[in-house]
């Protein structure tokens, strides 16, 4: 009865436009007052203790890491670099651009914010030069994919909270998926670039290249020293965060393009971000607490014995789940709705919790391509000046590389364990 009226007043909301944050913890207080065995009380202490770590400090950090970067101009030189180094390849500007989005994944560790920042340069650039604006939208919202998977990620962060595997290792873990996925998609922009009217781009001399890298390289810096020292054991991915954050601010203002009024609204944008995220994730942590309690767990795990004992089916069966899943819901609270209830089949079935994880997010992170509302290929759209429905059948190959490179990971270990397995 709980998990009845937990799902039908959550469904309730989403169509009447609630936001997700808030018709999650609102479903779960309506389930939980209809359930007269279990206090209200619960309520206020599960959301605190879902906050209460010292891990998720790390979030706020890098959200702000990631703002103080685009704006004290670190996106305009790993831009440049990117174009002086792929520039000249076929379809030149959408390679410029996939390879940014990889260069600022390592730096911000959010789709959101990568796409925005390289998008906001390389939109421009590729109308002016002749390319097709759906084709522009699905090479950079398919490449900004790569935020949430190449360290250091924001995402990775929330999955490690909830399940206690070491943040350093997911980290690690997303390295070689990212790079096959990134090195795929821009195949992919090779492949299409003369039928979106991509034109060839003088080759720069190696004096530019060099010339463009020296100016990079105190932003190519930011990923070797987060890495560096989390695998060190210098500092713990929270700490990573603060010195990335510091080492951000630090470069803006010698460069001089951050000032005292400018740094103020940037806290304030990195604010209202991490405010949103956690109260999503309070939220998702009620919504997690009523499946559980009512049940949920031990019901998906018995759904699943009764279907099949072989791991590599249940792996297929809860895959296709979180595509499901990830189409109307952001992947952090999609995480945390799914990994409480899906922890005991995992256990059960022998799945590594880092490989399901890398996998798990590379799923979910799809569906900000996928209709009904795929968010970043919408962002892109809109910055495109283009309606998101045209830009659909250019985005097909993109989200159907994605999703082979996701099973990959999914079937394949030693994708995401290999790197991790060197930590130990």
């Amino acid at each position: 009865m709980m998990i009845a009226t937990l799902l039908i007043t959550f469904t309730l909301f989403l169509v009447l436009g609630i936001p997700i944050a808030f018709a999650m913890g609102l479903s779960g207080v309506i389930a939980l007052a209809a359930a007269s065995d279990i206090s209200l009380l619960v309520l206020p202490q599960r959301m605190f203790s879902s906050l209460d770590s010292f891990t998720l400090l790390a979030v706020p950090l890098f959200v702000l890491a990631g703002e103080l970067m685009s704006q004290g101009g670190i996106t305009e030189r790993i831009v440049a670099f990117s174009r002086a180094g792929v520039g000249h390849l076929k379809g030149g500007l959408a390679q410029a651009s996939v390879v940014s989005n990889m260069f600022m994944s390592a730096l911000s560790g959010s789709a959101v914010a990568d796409l925005v920042a390289v998008g906001s340069i390389m939109l421009p650039s590729m109308e002016k030069e002749g390319y097709r604006k759906d084709y522009s939208v699905a090479v950079l919202s398919s490449a900004a994919l790569l935020g949430p998977i190449l360290p250091p990620s924001i995402v990775a962060v929330i999955y490690g909270s909830l399940t206690g595997v070491s943040i350093g290792k997911l980290f690690v873990a997303g390295i070689i998926p990212g790079i096959i996925a990134g090195l795929g998609i821009m195949v992919l922009a090779r492949v299409l670039a003369d039928k979106a009217g991509a034109k060839p781009q003088p080759k720069a001399s190696p004096a530019e290249v060099r010339k463009a890298g020296i100016k990079a390289a105190p932003a190519l810096m930011v990923p070797v020293i987060i890495l560096g020292g989390i695998l060190g054991g210098v500092f713990t991915p929270t700490e990573a965060g603060a010195i990335a954050a510091l080492y951000a601010l630090i470069y803006g203002v010698v460069g001089r393009r951050l000032s005292a009024g400018g740094t103020y609204t940037l806290l304030q944008s990195a604010s209202l971000t991490t405010a949103t995220a956690l109260i999503t994730l309070g939220g998702a942590s009620v919504f997690s607490y009523v499946l559980i309690s009512g049940g949920f767990a031990q019901a998906t795990l018995s759904t699943l014995l009764s279907l099949t004992d072989d791991p590599n089916m249940a792996m297929f069966l809860i895959m296709v789940g979180l595509f499901i899943l990830g189409l109307p819901m952001e992947p952090i609270p999609a995480l945390i709705m799914i990994v409480p209830v899906i922890s005991p089949a995992l256990a059960h079935y022998g799945i590594d919790e880092i490989q399901f994880g890398m996998s798990a997010i590379m799923m979910l992170v799809l569906g900000s391509l996928t209709p009904p509302i795929g968010v970043l290929a919408m962002i892109a759209a809109r910055m495109a000046n283009l309606e998101y429905g045209k830009s659909i059948a250019m985005l097909v190959p993109f989200m159907a590389w994605w999703l082979v490179v996701t099973f990959l990971v999914a079937y394949i270990p030693a994708l995401s364990l290999w790197l991790p397995s060197l930590m130990d």
